[in-house]
């Protein structure tokens, strides 16, 4: 508060400390400038707690139990398109199939192709007419030689008659040799081929036996084989099962260790805070000390002329929130 003066000057009325108050607000004074004049501390310790070994196994290991349950699912669905579409091996045999009566011996049955045959008829032939020619003929030309009519007609006739007979002798005799000869060799086709078809028959029987049988085994290997990898799939999708389960285990504990490590990280922090900071909260302290005494108003009255100079309270105390803005600067 101000009021005008007398010639020269003017006279100004100010509330100032109480004597008591001005050391208390030097030393805030002092000890806020102090404290400007520092640099802001920086907390260089480690604020993070990363992952530790027990959880980058734990990683780690569900990545490997994922891949392998990855490719144990592509095997599972391999087999089961197996199972869904394959067959068993199936095997083949000679004897097996429409069953044909042999031909081998059907060319022996040709008289054209037995070599010994035709020489067999001439010979039969030429007995037949050496026996004509020493018999039949020779009393022939004897008889009409002694009875004088050798030459006659009688004697052609007779003759004619017996080169005739001569003829049908020499062809019934070719036809019945040949006739012969082709029923035995027919014969021995027949019962050649009547016994081909016998042993045939028989392997035809053990064939389809065998292959049966081969093929009722190689059936069954092959789905004891299919079984046998479905089972192998089934344990190692309980394995990967077992072994997720185990990680995520050790997961869980890793991921409480690093919280402990956190807890202690932040410990620690709060320890350097509460440090650093405590220059801070007693400069908080003492200027809010000082402004509670001064609360009610209490001060003394002073008057002035211009130009004199006095510390207020209201400088004072204006200076005095300089800690309490740093506090809480700093505590921010």
């Amino acid at each position: 508060m101000s009021s005008g003066g007398s010639s020269g000057g003017s006279t100004t009325t100010t509330q100032e400390l109480p004597s008591w108050a001005q050391p208390y607000a030097e030393q805030l004074l002092q000890r806020g400038a102090d404290l400007s004049n520092q640099t802001v501390p920086t907390y260089t310790g480690q604020t993070v707690a990363g992952l530790n070994d027990t959880q980058t196994g734990a990683i780690s290991g569900l990545t490997s139990a994922a891949g392998s349950q990855a490719s144990t699912a592509n095997t599972a669905s391999n087999l089961a398109s197996s199972l869904a579409n394959g067959s068993y091996y199936q095997t083949s045999n000679p004897y097996t199939g429409n069953v044909t009566a042999s031909t081998a011996a059907d060319s022996y049955a040709d008289p054209s192709n037995n070599p010994y045959l035709a020489q067999t008829v001439a010979a039969a032939n030429q007995q037949i007419t050496n026996a004509y020619q020493t018999g039949t003929g020779a009393d022939t030309l004897s008889q009409f030689r002694n009875s004088g009519a050798f030459g006659g007609s009688a004697q052609q006739q007779t003759t004619s008659q017996n080169q005739t007979n001569l003829a049908n002798a020499l062809s019934n005799n070719t036809a019945s040799m040949y006739d012969s000869a082709y029923n035995t060799a027919a014969n021995v086709a027949t019962q050649n081929a009547a016994q081909q078809n016998s042993v045939n028959l028989a392997n035809q029987s053990v064939g389809t036996s065998a292959n049966q049988a081969s093929n009722a085994q190689n059936s069954s290997n092959y789905y004891n084989y299919l079984t046998a990898q479905q089972n192998a799939v089934n344990g190692s999708t309980a394995a990967n099962t077992a072994s997720s389960s185990l990680y995520g285990n050790q997961l869980t504990g890793g991921t409480t260790a690093q919280t402990t490590s956190q807890d202690q990280l932040n410990a620690l922090y709060q320890q350097w805070y509460n440090q650093v900071n405590a220059p801070y909260s007693q400069l908080s302290t003492l200027s809010s000390a000082l402004s509670g005494a001064l609360g009610s108003g209490a001060g003394t009255s002073v008057s002035t002329s211009s130009g004199g100079s006095s510390n207020s309270l209201a400088t004072l105390l204006g200076l005095g929130q300089l800690g309490v803005g740093a506090y809480s600067a700093f505590s921010g």
